[in-house]
């Protein structure tokens, strides 16, 4: 299992005098994550990742885990907090006829639906975020597997 660290500023804790302009990362749980201009912040993807760069720093961010992402903003709160994350990359893989996902949210559901979007099946992420699903029901075709984080296309030969 991988493993991302990302370094979050919080916000809201306490404000400055003057404002500055900064990338501002808003995830779906509430955490913003601000980086100032004046740190060159460039922003580039890989995988499903969102990769933010800066003079001082990487981090790295699940894109299912992003809310919005903001330029140049007149941020006038400080920076008073820095907290290490660690966040599980959601994986998957097939062996012997089974799709296992791990990773992902407990007790998350699990879709699968035909290429033609006709709902497959239907399960739920144990309280780890894993699933074991027997793939032998299905037959010969193209499947989408979505979860609340991310989805996939695989073809059944």
């Amino acid at each position: 299992m991988f493993t991302i660290v990302a370094i979050l500023i919080l916000s809201g804790i306490g404000l400055t005098a003057h404002a500055q302009n900064v990338v501002a990362i808003h995830q779906k749980d509430g955490k913003v994550a601000t980086f100032a201009f004046t740190e060159k912040p460039v922003v580039t993807y890989s995988g499903s990742n969102l990769v933010l760069t800066t003079t001082k720093t990487t981090v790295q961010y699940p894109v299912y885990m992003l809310k919005k992402l903001v330029f140049d903003v007149e941020w006038t709160e400080s920076v008073s907090h820095v907290e290490n994350i660690q966040m599980p990359e959601e994986q998957f893989y097939f062996h012997n006829g089974t799709l296992t996902i791990s990773g992902g949210q407990p007790d998350a559901p699990v879709m699968l639906y035909s290429i033609k979007g006709t709902k497959v099946g239907q399960w739920l992420l144990d309280s780890n975020g894993r699933a074991e699903i027997s793939l032998e029901m299905l037959g010969r075709d193209i499947y989408i597997v979505k979860t609340n984080r991310f989805s996939f296309k695989f073809q059944k030969p």
